[in-house]
């Protein structure tokens, strides 16, 4: 009994310390998110055979077809030998989720708030003193690992989006503790760095994500199934809309502000690029649009063909920088019509599970809609969908929502 205790508390104390790891690696070190879901998939799977802890298979299926769809994609593939590199990768990563969301969450974690809220704090303020005061801390941090130092703390990008993902639903947990300040600290802390940072995506999102929490919260579960029909509508006609209602824009002219085309513009650059790349991932995905091109090969298409930024003489090397910069697009691209009713199906347990909790509690479910809404608007601005860091992110913040509506 002793020893089945001692090992119990070990498991324990992995938990505890994976969940609090998960916004420090967000900023100092993102593409470790994915070893956070791994360690955790890793003891969930050592705590079954040693304790024999009950196994639930919710979503087997889902998790399952995708698995399957991603391994015979090799078939179709414009590129077999690139699909069989990431084969392996995504599967694991897949069957990681599959582990953490329905395994991984029987285990109670109390005071989740705090093992959230309170490292949320500390970066952000770790953020806010490298932007403002260029401090270097985190550059500090990469020589004692061993890495090359950079001139400046930048790189803000990945953990600027990680903080504001979690944001919504910590806001949410304190406030639900009666914590208020603590709750406004975190508001205010990552609203500022948000502003105040480099990433557009990031601020597209927060005005986005404030908004809905203003609309979820008044106008109640009814508003956030308007925005589940919408959004799967969007998901479904996303490559006519990427190529003929987005180009248009363009190649507006008018410009009241700047002596230059907006397409010049800092803002009008990151914009302009974008509309341009998905108009031309959108007339990649029509030539196959059942079954893709292949898990993995968006990188290796439109390698030679130059983009023209139009009213300048600028062009964009390249129809796609590695990936489309839009999630949804990316899975139209590699896995055609499959891997889209996939992810709806999923999207659509998704969508559901948010209408329910915002039935449940006006404070909580608010928080969880939020941040449904804001992975949402950045998988549609920023990252691959493969990306490693970013879909162990969002399995990290569904088990988060998940071990405290347990612990509630």
């Amino acid at each position: 009994m002793m020893i089945n205790k001692y090992i119990k508390n070990i498991f324990n104390f992995i938990n505890y310390f994976t969940l609090a790891c998960i916004i420090p690696i967000g900023y100092f070190a993102p593409l470790g998110e994915w070893l956070l879901l791994s360690l955790l998939s890793i003891t969930t799977l050592l705590n079954i055979f040693i304790n024999h802890s009950k196994v639930i298979y919710n979503n087997l299926f889902i998790f399952s077809i995708s698995i399957l769809i991603i391994f015979i994609s090799y078939f179709w593939s414009i590129n077999p030998e690139r699909t069989s590199e990431v084969i392996g990768p995504i599967s694991g990563i897949i069957i990681a989720i599959f582990i953490v969301l329905n395994i991984t969450q029987n285990n109670k974690i109390l005071n989740i708030e705090n093992l959230i809220g309170i490292p949320l704090i500390i970066t952000s303020l770790c953020i806010f003193l490298d932007m403002i005061f260029n401090t270097e801390i985190r550059s500090y941090l990469a020589m004692l690992a061993g890495d090359a130092p950079t001139s400046r703390s930048a790189n803000f990008g990945r953990g600027i989006i990680i903080l504001l993902t979690i944001m919504p639903f910590s806001v949410a947990m304190y406030i639900n503790k009666g914590k208020i300040l603590l709750a406004l600290g975190v508001l205010m802390l990552v609203s500022t760095i948000v502003i105040l940072g480099p990433n557009h995506s990031a601020k597209i999102a927060l005005i986005i994500t404030v908004l809905s929490s203003i609309i979820i919260y008044f106008l109640g579960p009814r508003s956030f199934l308007y925005f589940g029909i919408i959004s799967i509508i969007f998901i479904l006609f996303l490559p006519i809309i990427s190529s003929k209602i987005l180009p248009p824009i363009g190649s507006i002219e008018k410009n009241n502000y700047y002596d230059v085309p907006w397409q010049k513009t800092a803002i009008g650059g990151s914009i302009i690029h974008r509309l341009l790349v998905w108009e031309y991932v959108a007339k990649e995905i029509y030539k196959r649009p059942i079954l893709g091109h292949g898990i993995g090969t968006s990188r290796l298409i439109g390698q030679n063909i130059i983009l023209n930024v139009p009213n300048t003489n600028q062009e964009i090397k390249g129809g796609i920088p590695l990936h489309p910069h839009n999630n949804f697009l990316e899975i139209w691209l590699e896995l055609g019509l499959l891997g889209i009713i996939i992810i709806n199906i999923l999207w659509i347990k998704i969508i559901k599970y948010g209408i329910q909790m915002r039935k449940d509690s006006y404070i909580i479910g608010t928080g969880i809609c939020s941040s449904i809404v804001t992975i949402f608007i950045i998988s549609n601005l920023s990252f691959g969908v493969f990306q490693a860091w970013w879909m162990s992110i969002i399995a990290l913040i569904f088990l988060i929502i998940l071990q405290f509506n347990k612990q509630e």
